[in-house]
């Protein structure tokens, strides 16, 4: 397959920006684009696009990291990471309260060893 052109890259960005298109046609040309260049250019186009001020233009480069991710550690971990800020940002609001549960838990982990150790000197 030959490289894209980059004014066909500069318009389907320009298109995605100015129009609405369906998830599906994104992650194709996505999915196309990411299948045309080489991982670590595909991995530095994406990040480009990562910073764009269009939601469609983030997917299309989410897309291209989603293709290029079992290739390249650095796209493998940018999906990581997107899909840790997507639970981040789809959980529940927590009040102005500060949660103390880890502490909690840390204590919790402190008695069992030292229950354990006591039971181990016995």
């Amino acid at each position: 397959m030959t490289e894209p052109a980059q004014q066909d890259i500069a318009e389907l960005v320009r298109r995605l920006e100015s129009g609405h298109y369906p998830v599906a046609d994104i992650r194709e040309a996505g999915e196309l684009l990411a299948a045309a260049l080489s991982r670590d250019a595909a991995y530095r186009m994406a990040l480009g696009f990562w910073e764009s001020n269009c939601g469609q233009v983030r997917a299309l480069g989410l897309a291209m990291m989603q293709v290029i991710a079992p290739a390249h550690d650095g796209a493998r971990g940018f999906v990581a990471g997107a899909k840790d800020t997507a639970t981040i940002l789809t959980a529940p609001a927590k009040s102005n309260v500060p949660d103390y549960s880890a502490i909690g838990e840390v204590i919790k982990l402190w008695m069992r060893e030292h229950r354990a150790q006591r039971n181990k000197n016995r």
